[in-house]
């Protein structure tokens, strides 16, 4: 995330931290409620490229999806209204969950509203084999030895929703997952992280950003009290 004292020209690039395609996605707005806010996927171009950038499609399929967006504008603009409605789902999901655990029945609650992407996206949705570039919502350079033999793959060439889809199944796997109890909130901002630190202790979504400037803020405002300290002898 971004201090107010930050100056720059445009956005910055998008830092990706959140360990998991369904938190890196809720993550897509930087300093949200900073002066610096900018969201990452304010547009369905915008969406393409944060696609590209996590490796959940490729440059020549972003490619005719944009095409196709420029040809079928109506439809493009739901599939980004669907992609903003399901990051509020997430950030409301996954935020409370880790502020209050994953207990079942608040839980349940927020399960209702996530619903909807995962039906569809599953109705979308065919068996491939193994994918280089992703797993389980990590992104890599290769499959992992162990790697699922299959994973759930959206073929249809003409489906501009398929930049949706992968972040809702992604989102129903981790619900359900073991790494659901290490889902986190930064301490100085609202982004969602794993902590897959070995006491989970990690208290920030990025040491060299939010924990550097919280560390600023602090020798701050530790020298400032110690000068005020000495006025008042």
């Amino acid at each position: 995330m971004e201090t107010a004292s930050t100056r720059r020209s445009g956005p910055r690039e998008l830092p990706i931290v959140g360990g998991h395609l369904a938190l890196d996605f809720a993550n897509t707005v930087d300093d949200p409620l900073g002066p610096q806010r900018h969201d990452h996927a304010a547009t369905y171009d915008d969406l393409l490229r944060w696609s590209t950038k996590v490796r959940m499609i490729s440059e020549s399929q972003a490619g005719r999806l944009r095409r196709l967006a420029r040809r079928r504008p109506d439809e493009a603009f739901q599939a980004l209204e669907s992609a903003h409605e399901l990051r509020d789902v997430l950030n409301e999901l996954f935020g409370h969950i880790a502020e209050s655990g994953p207990g079942v029945t608040q839980t349940a609650k927020h399960w209702t509203r996530l619903r909807p992407f995962v039906t569809d996206a599953m109705a979308a949705a065919t068996l491939a084999g193994p994918d280089p570039d992703d797993r389980d919502g990590h992104h890599t350079s290769g499959p992992r030895p162990g790697s699922p033999p299959l994973r759930w793959a959206w073929p249809r060439p003409d489906d501009l929703a398929v930049v949706v889809h992968p972040i809702a199944a992604a989102a129903a796997d981790l619900l359900v997952g073991d790494q659901l109890r290490r889902v986190s909130r930064c301490a100085r901002c609202p982004w969602l992280f794993l902590d897959t630190s070995k006491n989970h202790s990690r208290r920030w979504c990025d040491m060299n950003d939010c924990g550097k400037a919280q560390k600023i803020e602090r020798y701050v405002a530790r020298r400032a009290a110690a000068r005020r300290g000495g006025a008042d002898h």
